[in-house]
């Protein structure tokens, strides 16, 4: 009975030890991951300057520069949960465009057109989704807030208001925040494909 007791609390004690070191590599892995993708997508190599800001639980947004024929241009990633979930570059690169215009349809917000229509050909209310309503909030509050920051002002805070879900199209009203503090309203919508992955996201300030 004792070395039971025993063996439980050196398994339990391993376990306290290894957390937080995982938590503490979170960081690292999301800048790793940032770089992976824009490597992927561009093939660009040589990285400097990371800067990695948590914006929430698992949540991080990766800053940095990437080099290119002698010349360095600003790149940054949201990542979550140790996944990419957006990114953005607008610098040169030597990929064939062709090559990259796949590749960049998610992480851009482009539109992905066969999704699209099977998105508005779908009037289940997501009851075929896999994930509930609110983590589909959670995913569009940040590609909302990633964007606006990306197009906008990178101050802005986004805070969701109110969201209705038809098929797998998530619409609603939200509001965007500056540090200066003009107040933004937003209006978005954003189309979900069949696993519950955002595919394309719009919305307007006014």
């Amino acid at each position: 009975m004792v070395r039971t007791l025993s063996l439980t609390l050196v398994v339990s004690l391993a376990l306290f030890t290894v957390a937080p070191e995982a938590l503490a590599n979170e960081p690292d892995r999301a800048r790793q991951e940032c770089k992976e993708k824009i490597t992927e997508v561009y093939g660009l190599k040589k990285f400097q300057n990371a800067h990695i800001e948590k914006t929430g639980n698992h949540k991080f947004q990766v800053y940095g520069q990437v080099r290119y024929d002698h010349h360095w241009y600003d790149y940054n990633c949201k990542v979550k949960q140790n996944r990419v979930k957006s990114y953005a570059y607008s610098g040169p690169h030597g990929r064939n465009n062709d090559d990259v215009e796949t590749a960049l349809a998610v992480g851009a917000g482009l539109a992905i057109a066969a999704a699209l229509i099977a998105s508005s050909n779908n009037d289940s209310d997501g009851k075929d989704l896999p994930v509930s309503k609110s983590a589909l909030e959670d995913d569009c509050h940040d590609i909302l807030q990633y964007r606006i920051r990306d197009e906008h002002d990178r101050t802005a805070s986004v805070r969701m208001q109110e969201s209705h879900l038809k098929g797998r199209n998530l619409s609603g009203k939200a509001s965007a925040k500056y540090h200066d503090g003009r107040p933004n309203k937003v209006k978005y919508t954003c189309h979900f494909d069949g696993k519950g992955h955002i595919v394309d996201s719009s919305y307007t300030l006014h």
